[in-house]
């Protein structure tokens, strides 16, 4: 998968996050010294048609700048506080481009303690394929945003924090997208999913309909089938997560893995996603190892998997 926007990257690059650097065609890599020079020369700079000699500024859609961090205390936090106020390094000001923040592992569980102004679009390393990406494709969708904001029901009394009115508003328009493309799955004609539960298997299985995917749910102990999907969803309910450390620190192999490994053997064509509950890099990346493709976190946001599997395959 891939993104040809250019991507303005501000943060760490190893582990989790040179992982998520590969899903993008065109990335510059930043430094305190040079964000705002980046930033400058991402501004495009037009005369008025009514007045010549002044100059307006201009945001280039196709940059987003993404600042990564990685703990609670990460200077680049002093950054990010800036650039909220609307005065980015080099006084640029609204001109700006778009830009958002990935929070790291440390940051999980913590947006309490830790708190966040909610005006921020924030994201968790993991959510890249159900949040992250599909956020990047609405930029090229300004209409829908508008759009949205109509719809999303907020005429009544009370008042819908930031945050919220962001998910909102992202649901729709992706929902927009997906309605007026309906072919916009047809590589992905069958789609398996293996899970423990009826309702998740009921969940993925309506979801898939609503795309005109047809779908096969079955459980992890009855993979040996006659079919050949192009998608395969693995949604079982996670262990607990002390038990998933102590297999990896122990060497041992979790039972996701070796259905994972399996189900990338018996369908080698198929794409693998992985449903999982607060994911830890250090097992996605064995899954990863083992033929696993997509990740996502529970609660997943299933239309933005959707939106991303369209764009980005």
């Amino acid at each position: 998968m891939s993104q040809s926007r250019t991507i303005g990257w501000f943060g760490p690059q190893h582990s989790q996050w040179e992982w998520m650097l590969g899903h993008f065609r065109t990335v510059v890599r930043l430094t305190e010294r040079n964000v705002g020079d980046w930033l400058g020369s991402r501004l495009k700079l037009k005369y008025q048609s009514t007045n010549e000699s002044q100059l307006t500024g201009e945001m280039d859609p196709s940059s987003v700048l993404l600042i990564a961090i990685e703990s609670r205390f990460d200077p680049s936090l002093e950054m990010i506080k800036r650039l909220e106020q609307n005065a980015a390094p080099n006084d640029l000001q609204e001109y700006s481009v778009p830009w958002a923040v990935v929070l790291g592992e440390d940051w999980v569980g913590h947006r309490r303690t830790h708190p966040l102004p909610e005006t921020l679009q924030t994201f968790y390393w993991y959510e890249l394929y159900d949040r992250l990406l599909p956020w990047l494709i609405g930029l090229s969708h300004p209409a829908d945003d508008v759009a949205s904001a109509d719809q999303s029901g907020n005429t009544n009394k009370r008042r819908i924090s930031p945050r919220v009115q962001r998910i909102i508003d992202t649901s729709v328009s992706i929902g927009s997208r997906l309605k007026d493309d309906a072919t916009c799955l047809n590589p992905i004609r069958m789609a398996m999913v293996v899970s423990e539960t009826a309702t998740t298997r009921q969940l993925w299985c309506n979801a898939f309909n609503t795309q005109g995917i047809q779908c096969l749910a079955t459980t992890r102990d009855n993979v040996d089938l006659w079919t050949t999907p192009d998608l395969i969803v693995i949604d079982l309910e996670s262990e607990p997560l002390e038990l998933q450390q102590s297999r990896v620190a122990m060497g041992m192999e979790c039972p996701r893995l070796s259905l994972v490994r399996g189900l990338s053997s018996q369908f080698p064509d198929a794409i693998l996603l992985i449903a999982d509950a607060f994911p830890k890099w250090e097992i996605w990346s064995r899954l990863r190892v083992a033929g696993a493709d997509i990740l996502v976190a529970k609660p997943y946001q299933l239309t933005g998997v959707f939106d991303t599997l369209r764009n980005c395959s």
